[in-house]
């Protein structure tokens, strides 16, 4: 690995040329129709040969799949679909052998429902699992407020033999985590630096300006015919999600000299020095200010919109100033949230 690339060397990351790497879909190494971790060490010198100096790999943890592995059951496990830990271990060994840096995603604004966390929140209501999750009674027998899943309907999901409801932002088997909780922060934090103590190189932080709901949890004006409203004005990017994230940091990432891409959707631009300045929670984020020109997100998730080419270029010229004047951004064309590119910008 040359020197500009170097764990040694602090900026190394800002060299890097990031693939993202669906496991399921990349290649099968054994003929069972599924993509794998073996299939992406087997292209590892494909992947140098294109000049790839990290790759950023989808989530491959244990997962019932609901939303494409972004919903996991267990942190510490691997899908058996995909492969196991020495195939992991293995992995990140090879890559490095190969000049490729390993980065991965962390996924904790939520876990699955099928995550023994919160199976014990379920069975053992006065357990401390139970504060590990966001639960709340119902008002009315409806729904303790008006919000919006980001997947549509309601955030609130009925516990069974229970007045109470479970907030999920995104798919009702993704329980959001009490960010809250000391304890369930602690328990976040382990779980990060035994990855960085495995090797990785850093993270993907997945809908991280989601993890400081407003406590309140008070209604909205709806914002949609179904009388809902978006739940992003009560818990995307909200004032003390500060705390959180600079506590994340400095208990992980900045121990182990991890790098930090951040999902950050609903960052101002005015937003980015706190976020990726010197002293910013992350190194880089993700600007989706461009990238979701053609969608809104009201009553129907990503509704189509009519945009023009002079508003995409602004939006773009826009973001590439504020990455300027605060610090490290990100440029990408698409992802896995995203339509491909080639059919988005066709249409103009």
């Amino acid at each position: 690995m040359s020197d500009a690339l170097s764990r040694n060397n602090q900026s190394w990351w800002k060299e890097a040329v990031i693939y993202q790497i669906y496991p399921k879909s990349f290649y099968d190494s054994n003929n069972d129709g599924i993509g794998d971790i073996r299939g992406i060490i087997e292209k590892l010198p494909y992947l140098r040969e294109l000049g790839i100096t990290m790759i950023w790999v989808s989530p491959f943890y244990k997962s019932p799949m609901a939303d494409n592995g972004y919903d996991i059951s267990d942190y510490y496990a691997i899908n058996p679909n995909l492969g196991n830990m020495p195939d992991i271990e293995t992995l990140i060994i090879r890559a490095s052998e190969s000049g490729i840096q390993v980065m991965i995603d962390l996924v904790v604004n939520h876990t699955s429902d099928e995550h023994p966390w919160f199976q014990k929140a379920l069975s053992e209501p006065e357990s401390k699992y139970r504060d590990y999750y966001i639960f709340r009674p119902g008002i009315e027998n409806t729904f303790p407020n008006n919000w919006r899943s980001i997947f549509g309907g309601s955030a609130w999901e009925k516990v069974a033999h229970e007045k109470n409801y479970y907030l999920h932002t995104f798919h009702r088997k993704q329980p959001d985590l009490n960010w809250e909780n000391p304890a369930l922060r602690e328990e976040i934090y382990t779980m990060i630096n035994w990855w960085l103590k495995k090797g990785i190189a850093g993270f993907r932080v997945d809908a991280i300006t989601f993890i400081k709901k407003d406590q309140d949890y008070g209604s909205l004006p709806a914002d949609g015919v179904d009388g809902l409203a978006s739940i992003k004005g009560k818990s995307r990017n909200r004032p003390g999600i500060e705390v959180f994230l600079n506590e994340l940091k400095e208990r992980t990432f900045k121990r182990y000299g991890g790098i930090t891409v951040g999902e950050a959707p609903g960052v101002p631009l005015q937003e980015y020095p706190t976020f990726i300045g010197p002293d910013g929670y992350f190194d880089m984020i993700f600007d989706f200010h461009a990238a979701y020109i053609d969608v809104e997100n009201g009553s129907e998730w990503f509704r189509r919109r009519q945009w023009s080419i002079g508003e995409f270029k602004k939006m773009l010229f826009d973001s590439q100033r504020a990455f300027i004047k605060s610090g490290w951004g990100t440029t990408f064309i698409e992802n896995h949230d995203q339509p491909r590119a080639l059919s988005k910008l066709m249409t103009k």
